[in-house]
């Protein structure tokens, strides 16, 4: 075990050093520079980590779910633990200080493998994400889930980040299934009434648009929910794309036909683990199914083509293994 920990490390220094010379100014003359990370196993090496910190440099990193495996039926200071162990991982704290982290979470890091309301310790367990997570301003200690949303401006343009909470509130799959719960469902109404925003993101541990029930967890097992999410942006002016995790690889997806607000969903996970992908009828770019990767969105407000490109960075080659150009005109009805 030792000598398989050392090669990784040696492999993951050498790679970055030669990405540093080839390719640190990728970010160009973007507005803004996002990452995505989940689905990380805290138990294994995670070079994604500090190669983001260190090479990448994003302005947020959108912490998108299973952020560690904390499974346990009744002990909270399981989670505590496994979440200390992230915070002791190379590139962490790096990454904490020169990026903004926005964060929600998914079944793992919830505490249970698909676990939704019935899940017994989930007032204990959301305690303890905004402790870790440092959103006690954010998420008032009375509220139902760790949904908020937070905004930040970026050369006179303004994004919005709508973390959903797809777990507090989650009835069993099945027809009549509600993700969120109603007091979320308000929160969201609120805000993507927010003025002066000139993109929005919505975060989701599970993915949004995926266009039929297939193997894993998705808002399409949820009864009428994604109808109800859909019809609530349709109105917006601001483009609204969809930030989603959960499965170990990488990939966009378009709105399937049975949607009318025309839009994406970058689905982003597993910096250090990755599995067979299932077949998405409504997926435009991808599966990738690097190792460790480090999925990067540059945002480009340009007056004519603002736009968007989705990149995934192979952290052992230093090379791009997925690109997807998102152009912002593109969304909505």
């Amino acid at each position: 075990m030792k000598r398989y920990c050392f090669f990784l490390l040696t492999l993951y220094v050498s790679s970055a050093s030669i990405f540093e010379v080839n390719a640190q100014n990728e970010k160009g003359n973007a507005d803004a520079r996002i990452a995505m990370i989940g689905c990380h196993n805290q138990h294994a090496p995670a070079p994604a980590i500090p190669y983001i910190a260190e090479v990448l440099q994003p302005d947020i990193t959108v912490w998108i779910g299973d952020n560690v495996y904390a499974d346990t039926k009744d002990d909270p200071q399981h989670i505590i633990d496994q979440l200390e162990i992230l915070r002791g991982k190379e590139g962490f704290a790096a990454l904490k200080d020169i990026s903004s982290f926005v964060v929600t979470w998914d079944d793992h890091d919830y505490g249970l493998n698909n676990a939704g309301k019935e899940y017994s310790i989930k007032e204990k367990s959301k305690d303890i994400h905004r402790s870790f997570w440092e959103l006690e301003a954010e998420i008032p200690s009375s509220q139902d889930g760790v949904y908020y949303a937070t905004q930040f401006s970026f050369n006179g343009k303004t994004i919005q980040f709508i973390q959903l909470d797809g777990r507090f509130n989650r009835d069993k799959p099945g027809r009549n299934a509600d993700a969120l719960g109603e007091n979320q469902w308000e929160f969201l109404a609120q805000a993507l009434r927010q003025d002066d925003v000139d993109l929005r993101f919505i975060s989701c541990g599970y993915q949004i648009l995926i266009n039929r029930p297939m193997r894993w967890e998705a808002m399409v097992r949820l009864g009428k929910s994604r109808k109800r999410l859909m019809e609530l942006i349709e109105s917006q002016n601001a483009p609204v794309l969809f930030l989603t995790g959960d499965q170990h690889y990488v990939e966009v997806l378009e709105s399937p036909r049975n949607v009318s607000y025309k839009t994406y969903e970058v689905m982003a996970a597993g910096i250090n683990k990755n599995e067979r992908p299932g077949r998405a009828p409504n997926r435009v770019e991808g599966p990738d199914v690097t190792l460790h990767n480090a999925p990067i969105l540059d945002v480009f407000f340009d007056e004519e083509n603002p736009h968007i490109e989705v990149k995934n960075f192979n952290v052992e080659t230093g090379e791009i293994s997925m690109f997807y150009r998102i152009n912002l005109n593109s969304i909505g009805k």
